[in-house]
């Protein structure tokens, strides 16, 4: 049995009218016209098919306007299709926004039993689940106080708590408990995965790629409010992950031309080890990193200093002349200096390429320290094992060959 079917489902919002000024209307009202204003059509989602059975862990991915949190309401019954079929099977909890269900004038206690009632439980099954919900939220004697009075991560952590403590069948969770602290949504995560041992339904929208990996057993990728990939959970993070990062690459690898007082830098490329231009090296391969220039007068010892960037502050590998002595004796006119890292021992995402130049014995900046270009390192990465996750927060981005031993034993 599905717990959720989605059939060619198609919703669409009426969006704000044409804006047009006083005077423009009055304009055609003396030209004795009268205007009607065009009102938009937004489309959040367009002839969207898939299936939930019951007990699947079912994950929702894409970026922001992707359609996701839409999905969620139509599932909920908050918004409805505006053509094809929806079927929703089992009683249903959500957290889609920081709130959702709970009344601002009423306090936590009522909120509970309110919510509860609506699941369609008795007085008596929500007093038995109480303590533990009150438990799990951690707000202590805010329970008797007006909801209106709650900071919002308060809200969130008794919303979450009531969703997913009043056993629903089908469990609806958007991307709201970001807004709680690191504690909370671990154990958010923590009782989600616990919801799904028990054979519960569980759809969840994040933009927490390692979570959606370790709860989910499968996903889709929206992209316009289409699907773009339905899969295993691994292969669908793999996919988002692709298409974000050819955006990006695609956005900021424009020609960098740098030009400084008497030295430019005209461009910066990436070759492989045949010596092929391109955008992505595999992990573990060669790569030349080439720097253009064009020096309209002579340049006496300059220094070039590269290096490799994570996104973070500083850079985790630098090849630089100051170091080496590398440098060549002059420079002038138009020319590239290359620059190859023998092996790339780097987690797949994408890099950024920075770039100095210095004058003759490290003295004055000829190019002052900045980013010339991206690239993508590709690979699946290197989890393994049931539990392997590829994606993490914190994935370190040079990867050094490990292992592990227990009990004396490997």
């Amino acid at each position: 049995m599905n717990a959720i079917t989605f059939d060619n489902v198609t919703k669409e919002y009426r969006g704000a009218s044409e804006y047009r000024a006083l005077r423009d209307d009055l304009g055609a009202l003396f030209r004795g016209r009268r205007t009607k204003r065009t009102r938009h059509t937004v489309r959040a989602l367009n002839r969207v098919s898939f299936e939930i059975p019951e007990g699947e862990s079912f994950g929702i991915i894409g970026v922001n306007g992707a359609g996701k949190t839409t999905t969620l309401k139509l599932a909920t019954r908050i918004a409805y299709p505006t053509s094809g079929q929806l079927a929703v099977r089992g009683r249903v909890g959500a957290l889609i926004e920081v709130g959702t269900g709970m009344h601002p004038e009423l306090t936590g206690r009522e909120n509970v039993g309110l919510y509860g009632r609506i699941l369609g439980l008795a007085r008596q099954d929500i007093a038995r689940r109480f303590d533990d919900i009150v438990e799990f939220a951690g707000i202590g004697a805010a329970i008797d106080q007006p909801v209106k009075h709650y900071s919002s991560g308060m809200v969130l952590r008794l919303g979450f708590s009531v969703a997913a403590h009043l056993e629903p069948d089908i469990l609806l969770v958007d991307e709201a408990i970001a807004v709680g602290d690191a504690g909370f949504q671990y154990r958010c995560v923590e009782r989600m995965a616990e919801l799904v041992r028990e054979g519960r339904t569980l759809v969840f929208v994040s933009h927490d790629m390692s979570a959606i990996e370790t709860l989910c057993r499968r996903a889709v990728v929206l992209d316009a409010g289409g699907i773009a990939f339905d899969g295993s959970a691994r292969e669908a993070v793999a996919t988002y992950l692709h298409g974000v990062h050819s955006e990006r690459l695609a956005s900021l690898n424009g020609n960098a031309h740098v030009v400084a007082e008497n030295f430019e830098i005209t461009g910066t490329s990436v070759h492989d080890a045949s010596g092929r231009e391109v955008d992505s090296i595999p992990a573990g391969a060669q790569m030349t990193v080439r720097i253009k220039y064009r020096a309209p007068v002579s340049v006496e010892r300059p220094l070039f200093n590269i290096g490799l960037v994570d996104g973070r502050i500083g850079c985790f590998a630098l090849a630089s002349m100051l170091r080496d002595g590398g440098a060549p004796e002059a420079i002038a006119g138009d020319g590239h200096i290359d620059c190859t890292f023998s092996g790339l021992p780097l987690l797949p995402r994408v890099y950024e390429i920075w770039c100095g130049v210095r004058g003759e014995l490290g003295f004055g900046n000829l190019v002052t320290w900045q980013r010339l270009r991206l690239f993508r390192v590709e690979g699946n990465g290197d989890a393994q094992g049931k539990g392997g996750v590829s994606i993490e927060l914190d994935n370190a981005p040079v990867h050094i060959p490990y292992s592990w031993s227990f009990n004396g034993h490997a």
